[in-house]
């Protein structure tokens, strides 16, 4: 009985033993992988810290600056005018890896004739290193102006909303987040580090602008500018013929 109690309990502790053994085998498996990617992650991205610029945050301030109108005379066939007006309804800015882009629709009235029209613009974005600026420009947004004369559609003009965003949205870049701060040391003496994103690779993604960093800590002031690489994005395929719905 003793013997067989003896045994058991041996065995036991053997398939204990044998399990923690294959259990850090495992974590040890397991932490060079991390090891491994992270390596890998490091080589190829700058990854220490990143933020993002949502598209969400943009159009906030795009709604902020209110209601985009026009108006004028207008004259066709030397023999028909009129007032026209126009008013710019649900704008959106939307980002993409491809190409980013800019869509509204132009609510129109042209004496007593009226239609809607969908708007597909384009957004340009870029960096401006010296002065650590994100820019968001919308262009070639068109829509077309036009009336209907016995059934008939008479172009009038084209309408350039690229013209009534000449600024362009600007937003502070990564250049910002360079900081400094102050240690205590056992002697009471203050000792002050430096802190600032050293390489930025700034990226264009679905809903976002990504800017992923790594940076640099010191305890003297830094001299090198920080390298950011701006987002790149196709050329612009620039539209001969804008989209018209009529309502």
């Amino acid at each position: 009985m003793f013997f067989k109690l003896f045994s058991f309990y041996f065995y036991q502790c053997v398939s204990a033993a044998k399990l923690y053994i294959y259990s850090m085998q495992f974590k040890k498996l397991i932490i060079l992988f991390l090891i491994h990617f992270s390596s890998a992650l490091v080589g190829q991205n700058p990854n220490d810290f990143a933020f993002v610029l949502s598209e969400r945050a943009v159009n906030k301030v795009f709604t902020a600056v209110g209601e985009i109108n026009g108006k004028s005379q207008y004259e066709v066939l030397g023999i028909i005018d009129g007032h026209y007006k126009w008013k710019v309804v649900n704008p959106k800015i939307s980002f993409k890896p491809d190409s980013s882009d800019f869509t509204c629709d132009a609510k129109v009235e042209v004496g007593p004739f009226s239609y809607k029209s969908q708007v597909l613009g384009h957004v340009k974005i870029g960096y401006d290193s010296k002065q650590n600026l994100i820019s968001i420009k919308i262009v070639d947004a068109v829509f077309e102006l036009y009336t209907v004369v016995l059934k008939k559609k008479i172009h009038i003009k084209d309408i350039h909303l690229e013209d009534y965003f000449k600024d362009p949205f600007l937003f502070e870049g990564p250049k910002s987040f360079a900081t400094d701060m102050s240690f205590t040391m056992p002697d009471s003496t203050v000792k002050q580090i430096y802190v600032q994103p050293s390489d930025c690779v700034m990226k264009v993604v679905k809903q976002a602008i990504k800017t992923s960093c790594d940076i640099v800590a010191q305890d003297k002031p830094f001299k090198k500018d920080i390298k950011v690489t701006p987002p790149i994005q196709p050329e612009i395929k620039k539209e001969t013929t804008p989209t018209v719905k009529s309502n």
